[in-house]
């Protein structure tokens, strides 16, 4: 089971009593998320932990990302010569990490074809709003000009979600090699 998976259930439970002889009880994977968090935050990383605890349910972790992220796009936009101003960026980073979240089409529920009329079953017609993708169409949610900001800010947050579960077995493990 994967620490992540782990800490998804952690932060559910119900029982947290520790147990000093246990590496991965549910005490443990908090506690080393809490210091993943701290180092990669230090490292200039404070996206990570942050969208682990967004999908393992805490809704309220999601104000924190849009703060980062707006800083990131103010940060990154000059170099692609953008102006926005805060509430563009904040609207643009609120975007995008909702578009991250679920970007599932709703009409196909993700299939990228319809369902049959009548039944359950997939058809081969393919879902038109989506172009058979599945997912929602990213680009139409943003200014020609402003694509490729936001194709970085998603790409940007796809590689930091990566970094969470890796920190976090170094905190738990700290004599293995990763």
């Amino acid at each position: 089971m994967k620490v992540t998976d782990r800490y998804a259930s952690a932060v559910r439970s119900s029982c947290l009593t520790v147990d000093e002889r246990t590496t991965f009880s549910d005490t443990d994977v908090l506690g080393a998320m809490g210091l993943a968090a701290r180092a990669l935050t230090s490292e200039g990383h404070p996206l990570a932990v942050a969208l682990e605890r967004l999908f393992a349910g805490d809704n309220g972790a999601s104000i924190e990302i849009v703060e980062v992220l707006a800083t990131m796009i103010r940060g990154k936009a000059p170099a692609l010569r953008l102006k926005l101003t805060t509430t563009q960026a904040v609207d643009m980073a609120r975007a995008c990490l909702a578009w991250h979240r679920d970007g599932v089409c709703r009409p196909c529920g993700g299939h990228g074809t319809l369902v049959i009329p009548g039944s359950r079953t997939l058809g081969v017609q393919q879902c038109k709003p989506c172009r058979g993708h599945g997912k929602i169409p990213f680009e139409r949610q943003f200014r020609v000009e402003w694509r490729d900001l936001a194709a970085w800010l998603v790409a940007e947050m796809e590689r930091e979600q990566g970094r969470a579960g890796p920190a976090a077995m170094k905190a738990l493990a700290p004599r293995l090699d990763f």
